[in-house]
């Protein structure tokens, strides 16, 4: 009985040092090729601090400060466990985001198309579902296509300033431009990408602003979900994890649904961004660049590409607009 025993330990021993071994080599890569890398810690890799005393912008930026003038043109990092580059260097990131964007199509995202559809969008996609998505919808942003909805746009620009006069007059001593510029975008993204008015910068309850505004800011699961669909992907599908809550999907499911029935049946054309999905979800035939065939988008796949310009144009385009117009307060001439 000891015989075994001792036995059973001395395995045990001996696999939690190889364990150990593989873990110190891992952690150590960057070490080893000569790279900067802040040394790590085994279960949250560089991002220690996360969500209890720092942000994920405060870890990046100070990991940048750390490293800019010393490191070269790159450090090593560690994403949780997984190894990572962080490019410093300006010229360097021009050339991985531009000229050789085509070959970095992996993002490490999570998405779960078969359970949470709206996680299906271009940035979430990888390898050749990202490149072929992408080939789909490069023709929405070309400068034809951007004239066409430029219309759409300056409409609601007429009703920015038509609110701001508005306030103007009520004599509202304080204009909160930041919220402005929100409900601006918002109009924006509602008229652009999902085709309907949402009417935000006159009703700043629209459910389209609640629903935005929710969808940006608050996870499922918390940051653990986070860290288990980022380190276990496979794992997260298997076991049907969504990344949306469920009022979210629910709410931009049903617009879209209703916006593309309308669309088809009273053959409404608006030269937007929901025209062209639709068009590529009713074409019998497309190609890519290269002249690869591939099938057209499902319904699941239109929601999703009309979420992402929520996801990616809310907060961003309305902060730059933000300091846009304060600077324009500021040099009045």
């Amino acid at each position: 009985m000891m015989i075994a025993l001792a036995i059973l330990l001395s395995v045990l021993l001996i696999l939690i040092a190889y364990i150990g071994r593989l873990l110190s080599e891992h952690f150590n890569y960057w070490r080893h090729q000569g790279v900067a890398c802040e040394p790590p810690n085994w279960l949250l890799g560089n991002l220690r601090g996360l969500s209890t005393s720092r942000s994920f912008n405060q870890i990046i930026r100070e990991y940048y400060e750390k490293y800019r003038n010393s490191a070269g043109p790159f450090a090593g990092f560690y994403w949780l466990h997984k190894k990572a580059v962080f490019v410093l260097d300006p010229e360097l990131i021009k050339q991985i985001l531009i000229k050789d964007f085509n070959k970095f199509t992996d993002r490490g995202f999570f998405s779960n198309e078969e359970d949470d559809p709206l996680s299906g969008q271009l940035i979430n996609l990888s390898g050749n579902k990202w490149r072929n998505m992408r080939n789909k919808l490069s023709p929405a942003f070309t400068s034809g296509r951007m004239k066409a909805m430029f219309p759409l746009v300056i409409k609601l620009g007429y009703d920015l300033v038509e609110v701001v006069g508005e306030r103007l007059k009520n004599h509202d001593d304080v204009v909160e431009v930041r919220d402005l510029a929100a409900f601006f975008t918002s109009d924006v993204i509602g008229t652009c990408a999902f085709g309907l008015n949402m009417n935000c910068m006159k009703n700043s309850d629209a459910e389209f602003l609640k629903m935005g505004r929710k969808a940006l800011n608050e996870q499922r699961y918390g940051t653990l979900g986070f860290v288990l669909r980022f380190s276990f992907p496979d794992l997260c599908r298997r076991l049907h994890m969504k990344e949306t809550l469920d009022d979210v999907e629910k709410y931009f499911m049903q617009i879209v649904q209703e916006t593309v029935d309308y669309r088809e049946r009273e053959n409404v054309k608006r030269n937007d961004f929901m025209d062209m999905l639709i068009d590529l979800k009713n074409n019998k035939l497309i190609k890519d660049e290269s002249g690869e065939e591939f099938i057209n988008l499902t319904f699941g796949q239109i929601a999703a590409q009309a979420f992402v310009f929520l996801l990616a144009g809310f907060e961003t385009s309305s902060t730059t607009m933000s300091f846009a117009l304060y600077e324009l307060a500021q040099h009045l001439e």
